[in-house]
């Protein structure tokens, strides 16, 4: 979190650059005490803080885990930027280079992602209301980072936007792959974590494309607002070529990656949703 404060305000001459700065140290230092709680909570029914002693701990947490869960949803919540704790990523995203812009995108929120599949995973089975909420709040993230992205005229504000958009995907796998194991269904939960985990992986990789891609349209043109943008394609080719194929994959088109991973987690809804294979249950 303090490396991170650094590299938003770099350019700490600009005033909007100290106030995404300050708003990012708050968020994060707020999830990072949700998270010493969450492990304060759980390490007081295991031996140690290792993830063998956590998971054999499990079964002995109170109210099935509930406080745990919640915590490491507040905790990991905020540097993943789900909605609604996604209050401090756009500013962060414009405020910082562009480069930066594109580790924070790739690695650091992905490693809210990680957190919350982590405990998920070593908590075993999961009640079922943790799964829904995580498929709640899913959907809320994609369809409204969709609708801000589409009111922005900053190209990085934009692309924070649709980091909002892409985790709320990632949720969704994740919930609907926590409902399969909390309602016996292994094929719904395989396919949804896969699912989840992939385009945890792709996005990292096509959002960071992205990012380098704004940036190099901000140093060659100096804006990055949008409505002054246009015709760069014949002045900046390779620019072009590498923005194309990361819009593409970001908006699913086949057959790049971004494509596979939400096909994945598409497949889990189905099959929850048609109790294909066996198991049976309240996904049918």
């Amino acid at each position: 979190s303090l490396c991170g404060y650094f590299l938003v305000v770099y350019e700490h001459e600009r005033r909007e650059a100290r106030r995404a700065g300050f708003i990012y140290l708050v968020a994060t230092h707020a999830g990072i005490l949700a998270l010493f709680l969450l492990f304060a909570a759980w390490g007081n029914v295991s031996a140690d803080l290792t993830f063998t002693s956590l998971k054999a701990g499990a079964a002995r947490l109170p109210h099935g885990g509930g406080v745990v869960l919640l915590l490491a949803l507040f905790g990991f919540g905020v540097k993943a930027g789900i909605v609604p704790l996604h209050w401090w990523l756009p500013g962060a995203h414009a405020a910082a280079p562009s480069h930066v812009s594109a580790a924070m995108s790739g690695i650091v929120i992905k490693m809210g992602v990680y957190g919350l599949l982590r405990v998920g995973v070593l908590m075993g089975v999961t009640p079922a209301w943790w799964g829904w909420t995580l498929v709640t709040i899913g959907v809320a993230s994609g369809v409204l980072g969709v609708l801000w992205a589409l009111a922005q005229h900053d190209l990085k504000r934009l692309l924070a936007y649709h980091s909002v958009e892409n985790i709320g995907i990632i949720l969704l796998g994740a919930g609907v792959g926590s409902l399969g194991v909390s309602y016996g269904r292994p094929d719904v939960a395989a396919v949804g974590f896969a699912g989840a985990v992939l385009h945890t992986l792709n996005h990292a990789l096509f959002k960071s494309l992205l990012f380098f891609g704004a940036g190099s349209v901000w140093r060659s043109t100096g804006t990055r607002e949008i409505d002054r943008l246009g015709g760069l394609a014949r002045a900046m080719p390779a620019t072009w070529t590498a923005f194309l194929i990361g819009a593409a994959a970001i908006v699913g088109l086949p057959p790049l990656n971004g494509f596979v991973s939400e096909w994945l987690i598409y497949q889990s809804l189905f099959r929850g949703g048609l109790g294909g294979g066996g198991g049976g249950g309240p996904c049918d």
